[in-house]
């Protein structure tokens, strides 16, 4: 028997999304204080000396995925306009609400600039999905022919993307998501070595693209463009890490990130692949299960490169602009390989889609 109310997947989303952002703009929850009378005073201060245009850019990145699912939450019922209305409203909402809060905290700062590139952010990402659903846009007949139907279909479209996002978190290890170390206070478990390093890079790497390349295959409907799209994705993975490289660490050098070994992490990971994916449904779930485990074991095990230091831009950070958008990828990446492997959990356990084999 069905159920008689059913929550959206991307109401779940918008939830979570909404709580990595609150735990981005309020840490570290510490020192509150009283501010002054005036705690919206922060609405009608002059503009800030030191907002570069990235700064403003990644704040409304941070916002974009937030207006997307709000959208998708209130359409329907509510029609289109009111649905991408309420949508930013509630979002620019959500901005001011954390703005004032950070009044009470001395380490944090809030800021009218913040409160518009939110809003705008937030706008755009509601537009972005408005267009989506209302026009006849050929992505959402593209998505019906490529991708698996149901919510498991939209689950792993969101993976994929989150995926793409959190390589905006300059992590030490290309690829390294689920760095729980100083959360749970692990030791590695051998001295840093250039050799180590090395195999340690490349390791993460390859199993990276093994993962997430499995996991892409299990969404297709057929094998025709499954490569296509691996393609189309390790390719939008580099870009985010190029982009990363010149807006977030401030490289002159766009390709920065690509070490010896990571290349070595993506030759071995491209012929990992090309083996694997003609294993049936369920051993590809299990092999990327296993893969992701593995990076996860190796990230928070390896020890860190003494010779990598915080990129300047990242040190002594007012913390707002660049540092909250900073705060929401890093958590991302931490979170991130866990809602990989209840995807494939449940890709394991589902029946292939028509087509899949």
């Amino acid at each position: 028997m069905k159920a008689s109310v059913k929550v959206p997947p991307a109401g779940f989303i918008a939830l979570a999304y909404t709580l990595v952002i609150v735990y981005a703009s309020m840490q570290p929850f510490a020192g509150w204080r009283m501010p002054s009378p005036d705690v919206l005073v922060f609405l009608t201060a002059p503009w800030p000396r030191y907002v570069t245009t990235s700064d403003i850019a990644l704040n409304i990145a941070a916002y974009l995925p937030l207006g997307a699912m709000l959208f998708y939450v209130l359409h329907p019922p509510l029609r289109a306009a009111f649905a991408w209305l309420f949508a930013t409203l509630l979002a620019a909402l959500l901005s001011l609400s954390l703005e004032s809060a950070q009044m009470f905290l001395p380490t944090r700062i809030a800021s009218n600039v913040d409160l518009l590139s939110n809003s705008a952010g937030a706008a755009l990402g509601a537009a972005g999905a408005m267009l989506l659903v209302v026009w006849n846009n050929p992505l959402v007949g593209l998505r019906a022919r490529l991708v698996r139907p149901g919510r498991l279909g939209d689950y792993g479209l969101v993976v994929i993307a989150l995926w793409i996002v959190v390589q905006f978190h300059p992590s030490s290890v290309v690829f390294g998501s689920g760095n729980l170390r100083e959360v749970l206070g692990v030791t590695p478990m051998f001295m840093h070595s250039s050799q180590a390093y090395l195999l340690g890079e490349a390791a993460v790497v390859a199993l990276a693209v093994i993962g997430i390349a499995l996991t892409i295959s299990l969404l297709m409907r057929s094998r025709k463009y499954t490569s296509r799209v691996m393609l189309l994705t390790l390719l939008l993975t580099g870009a985010a890490k190029s982009i990363a490289a010149v807006m977030i660490t401030r490289s002159a050098n766009w390709l920065q990130w690509l070490t010896p070994g990571v290349a070595a992490g993506f030759v071995v990971g491209a012929a990992g692949v090309a083996l694997l994916t003609w294993l049936a449904p369920f051993g590809r779930a299990i092999v990327a299960i296993v893969c992701i485990a593995a990076g996860i074991a190796i990230i928070n095990f390896m020890p860190d490169n003494p010779y990598q230091t915080l990129p300047p831009s990242l040190s002594g950070l007012p913390p707002t602009h660049l540092a909250n958008f900073g705060s929401i990828a890093r958590l991302l990446s931490q979170l991130w390989p866990f809602a990989a492997l209840l995807l494939l959990i449940a890709l394991a356990r589902a029946r292939p889609t028509h087509g899949v084999r």
